[in-house]
């Protein structure tokens, strides 16, 4: 096994770890913007029109709006909790198995400074074997999850910008409906 391929293996096994936190440093925008946006739509929300909205109809359109905004909110907290929801990452070993390796290392120092002709890339040769395979086995897995996880804060990110638009039309509703009087 060379030492390349295990780089390349621990540099995709890295950027997949590095890519889950990424994630949640994303997903904290997002939890600002929505209840800004939240705020936003509560504040230009109007009770005392009610009435009207089936008899006139920007005051109808009025509605929809701060519809569509509550709907593509939640939609987007939802997505986006689904985003940060822990998850169970594939690591390379428990803390158990470092703990034998390290061990095992000692002996085998202790070993080679009693029989100092042995070939010392023995150890590496077995560690990059078992840390190759660990590796390639985590990784596939982890990439799937990260997968998941970018798609679901997609999914967010377009929600939330659909819940923006929306309250650009409810704020454009309000405005209008100020303007008339009403």
């Amino acid at each position: 096994m060379s030492r390349d391929f295990y780089e390349l293996c621990y540099d995709q096994y890295k950027q997949e770890m590095s890519e889950a936190e990424g994630l949640y440093q994303k997903a904290g925008v997002i939890l600002v913007v929505l209840p800004l946006l939240g705020a936003i739509m509560v504040t230009l929300g109007r009770l005392d029109i009610l009435n009207l909205c089936f008899i006139r109809v920007d005051a109808f359109l009025f509605y929809l709006a701060f519809f569509a905004t509550t709907l593509a909110l939640a939609a987007s907290t939802l997505f986006l909790f689904l985003c940060v929801y822990p998850r169970k990452y594939k690591t390379l070993a428990n803390m158990d198995v470092w703990q034998q390796w390290r061990e095992n290392y000692q002996k085998y120092l202790r070993e080679k400074e009693e029989n100092p002709g042995e070939d010392p890339s023995a150890l590496d040769a077995a560690m990059f074997v078992n840390l190759c395979q660990r590796l390639t086995e985590a990784q596939p897995i982890n990439a799937k999850i990260n997968e998941k996880r970018r798609m679901q804060f997609k999914r967010s990110v377009l929600w939330a910008a659909i819940a923006f638009s929306a309250v650009g039309v409810e704020a454009l509703f309000h405005l209008i409906l100020k303007l008339q009087g009403v």
